[in-house]
């Protein structure tokens, strides 16, 4: 199958902010241009049309329709969706639901588990993937492309990854917000009232942004130029370190790592 084939992408859930996000951003995207899209959603159609969106209710139609099929769902509501995709690709954007208990579900060898965050509505999210099988670069160089369009994408050759990055990447702003919920705390404790806290707090992260642009640079260098200028910033860095500072971040994700791989247990295999 040429890249020309992948005629018609299938986004179940497709109304969701995650499937809407993907198609509003496709629709953006020239080396896109001739893909269309067939959403399904048990809520009633969009008010928005376009030429290369039509909607649906009945799953299996899209299924039949579509030459890649993408999950965007509920891991809570995946069970009762019962589908043969008969080897077509499947890209799955649910978190704990594993590539073989899909599979072995949708009678596909093609699955593709893809972990979005929140900035996919803004095209700045970071999101891995993993395709169970590499026999089909023109599927893998198709995914690639359909997933740059909401960000910046990553495939993984192993698939505990995309558990392990559930936890960070796809947290999108909540570390972040509770890094400025502690600092507006701190603030507040010491008498800057609570609105101008909390705007000071939303301020310095919104700027601080531009710090990471460049994907390459390693987060411990911003940190070690303050760290070295030796100043307020550096005694408060210091004394975050010495209260167990990375200890707490890595139990965090460490929990989170956990709850994912054991996200669904009944039915994950």
């Amino acid at each position: 199958m040429t890249a020309s084939n992948y005629h018609t992408v299938g986004i179940i859930g497709g109304l969701g902010w995650l499937g809407s996000a993907l198609t509003n951003s496709a629709l953006l995207s020239e080396e896109l241009a001739e893909v269309k899209f067939i959403v399904s959603s048990r809520r009633a159609t969009a008010t928005e049309k376009h030429p290369r969106v039509t909607f649906t209710q009945d799953n299996q139609a899209l299924v039949d329709a579509s030459d890649l099929i993408i999950m965007s769902v509920r891991p809570q509501d995946w069970a009762s969706i019962t589908l043969n995709l008969r080897d077509k690709p499947l890209m799955s954007f649910m978190a704990g639901i594993s590539s073989h208990a899909l599979s072995k579900k949708h009678r596909t060898k093609y699955v593709i588990r893809a972990l979005p965050n929140g900035a996919c509505s803004n095209q700045q999210s970071y999101t891995p993937w993993y395709c169970t099988s590499q026999d089909n670069p023109t599927l893998l160089d198709f995914i690639a492309k359909l997933l740059h369009c909401i960000g910046h994408q990553d495939q993984y050759d192993l698939e505990d990854h995309i558990e392990v990055l559930t936890a960070i990447s796809g947290a999108g702003p909540a570390y972040p917000a509770l890094l400025a919920q502690a600092l507006q705390q701190s603030a507040i404790k010491l008498g800057i009232p609570q609105d101008k806290a909390q705007r000071a707090v939303n301020a310095t992260l919104l700027g601080s942004g531009a710090a990471f642009k460049d994907l390459s640079n390693p987060p411990a260098n911003t940190v070690f130029v303050f760290e070295e200028y030796q100043g307020t910033t550096a005694a408060g860095l210091a004394k975050m370190k010495q209260c167990g500072f990375f200890e707490a971040v890595e139990s965090g994700v460490e929990a989170a790592y956990d709850k994912a791989i054991h996200f669904d247990s009944p039915t994950k295999e």
